[in-house]
């Protein structure tokens, strides 16, 4: 048991859903050669940014939706993998030494030349407006609307 933890409920993006297919402009090549940006700015005139490089992780994106994938892990709505920035700020916010914390009112963006940009604003879970639209109900409007 974990004594201290990251609240996970509302911890991912609330934009509009956004889901990318491989089709012949966009392979599983192009993630594994994505460059990925993270900036990060504060109400408190904080700034950091960094890239990285995909093709700097330790598995694959194949061998890690195998992993994920199987009898023993089932997704019948099917799943979302993050694999991550790899950027972690090391810039201090405060004082020396004091590491860096997300603070409330954060803006932070993630992109990559192909995908675009997301862009949240940081907030507590129980700040955060409770999910309501999962990929259930984004396949049934899909289907309604004669898209799927």
């Amino acid at each position: 048991m974990i004594a201290r933890t990251s609240p996970s409920t509302r911890s991912a993006s609330r934009q509009v859903p956004f889901v990318r297919l491989f089709d012949e402009t966009f392979s599983l090549d192009d993630v594994r050669n994505a460059e990925v940006r993270l900036e990060i700015r504060g109400k408190d005139q904080f700034t950091t940014d960094g890239t990285n490089s995909m093709r700097e992780i330790s598995r694959d994106p194949l061998d890690l939706v195998a992993a994920t994938i199987g009898k023993e892990h089932q997704y019948p709505d099917g799943l979302m993998l993050f694999l991550g920035t790899m950027f972690v700020p090391t810039k201090d916010r405060r004082e020396a030494g004091s590491g860096f914390t997300h603070e409330e009112g954060d803006v932070v963006r993630v992109s990559s030349a192909k995908l675009g940009t997301l862009v949240n604003v940081v907030t507590t879970s129980d700040r955060a407006p409770p999910w309501q639209f999962g990929v259930r109900e984004l396949m049934r409007s899909l289907s309604m609307r004669g898209l799927i």
